[in-house]
């Protein structure tokens, strides 16, 4: 029985095999204490996985998804570990606030006007439509944050997803509450919150990579002959303005937007190739793409797929959501936020490759990209003669 998983354990459990939770008991038991001691002190952490594991036990039949029990004893776990803390933050362990007696109160001095509570109704269902109008993914995320109470990195432990997805799902719920609630309210709804979060189209100018300065180099060279760098930079351009975003990408991951951009392809199909003729064959469509944001020295990007009349946000890396967008020629967009929280990184058309100099030698200051061996500089690939290599060939 060890060796079953969660979800055969808990299928167990619920025919009436009480041996099976133990089973489960000794497998997470360990991890659930751990996760309970960063909230609340030891003591206290033994108490609250104790009454988890009971609650578990006890409300099994609700658990809707038996192979995620890890997540939803977690969760159990957290709920209980809060309600602990905000019994002793209000005194309920503590005797030197026991009560006192008070004269002159009446109970229609605390009771809110008839008024505020029509207010305050309809001002929560007004939100609570705004929420329940997300997909699903920020609806969830939403919840668990703003009505639950649970902190970013909690809610990435609880439903299994990295930190950035979650930062990058309440960023965009936000934004999204932000314009349905201005039209709720009476709010000017042509006019951008601070900061700004208008769609600007931009193309793929192009796509840069760092080139020896004295020896010659090849694009798409294999093994020894391999001299270039090893990022590229691709160029997103406004298309009616003249600002350009560079954001550095991995050599595999620019190479490909490059060959595209060439009407080149590989003779097997890439992963990005796998993943539009996926999207194809489900009878799915990307409608735009776009960079949303820079959190820290990472860019946010999304992707909005139209599955059978059903538009759905994805959160991607900007190198594949501009891969596929291509790929599909779907249009590519930044925000004018992303370009704002850029800022000194934004070039214009008229800096060209000099400025990006500055900008790599900036990030080697910083720590975030390794010096170069040699003596480089920034070309364009296209400016390169390209190697014969077999798995390339050229679209007709």
């Amino acid at each position: 029985m060890d060796s079953d998983d969660d979800a055969n354990l808990v299928a167990r459990v619920l025919a009436g095999d009480r041996s099976a939770f133990g089973v489960l008991i000794d497998r997470h038991r360990a991890g659930a204490l751990a996760f309970a001691r960063r909230l609340v002190s030891r003591a206290d952490a033994e108490d609250v996985v104790q009454d988890a594991l009971i609650a578990a036990f006890l409300a099994m039949g609700n658990l809707r998804a038996p192979e995620r029990f890890k997540s939803w004893l977690l969760g159990i776990v957290i709920n209980l570990c809060r309600t602990r803390l905000r019994l002793r933050r209000e005194g309920y362990f503590d005797d030197r606030n026991g009560g006192r007696a008070i004269s002159g109160f009446r109970l229609e001095d605390a009771a809110p006007s008839a008024e505020f509570i029509h207010e305050a109704r309809e001002l929560h269902h007004m939100i609570s439509e705004a929420v329940t109008a997300l997909p699903n993914e920020m609806h969830e995320t939403v919840r668990l944050h703003y009505v639950e109470g649970l902190k970013l990195s909690e809610i990435a432990v609880l439903i299994e997803v990295p930190l950035g997805t979650v930062k990058a799902r309440i960023h965009r719920a936000r934004a999204r509450l932000r314009i349905a609630l201005a039209s709720e309210i009476g709010l000017a709804t042509n006019r951008e919150p601070k900061g700004g979060h208008s769609m600007i189209e931009v193309t793929v100018d192009d796509v840069v990579v760092r080139s020896p300065k004295n020896e010659e180099a090849k694009w798409l060279a294999d093994g020894k002959d391999y001299k270039l760098g090893f990022t590229r930079v691709i160029l997103l351009k406004e298309r009616s303005g003249n600002r350009v975003l560079p954001i550095w990408v991995g050599a595999g991951e620019g190479d490909i937007i490059a060959m595209l951009l060439a009407n080149i392809s590989v003779v097997r199909p890439t992963p990005w190739d796998l993943t539009a003729r996926l999207l194809e064959v489900g009878e799915m469509k990307i409608e735009k793409v776009a960079v949303i944001a820079l959190r820290g020295i990472t860019y946010i990007a999304t992707m909005w797929i139209n599955a059978k009349g059903k538009i759905s946000e994805v959160d991607a890396r900007p190198s594949d959501a501009v891969t596929l967008a291509l790929r599909a020629g779907a249009p590519i967009f930044v925000t004018s936020e992303a370009f704002e929280e850029a800022g000194p990184y934004v070039l214009t058309v008229d800096q060209e490759f000099p400025e990006l100099e500055g900008i790599h030698q900036k990030l080697i200051t910083e720590g975030r990209a390794e010096p170069d061996a040699a003596e480089m500089e920034w070309r364009s690939v296209r400016s390169l003669p390209r190697a014969e290599t077999p798995w390339v060939k050229t679209q007709a």
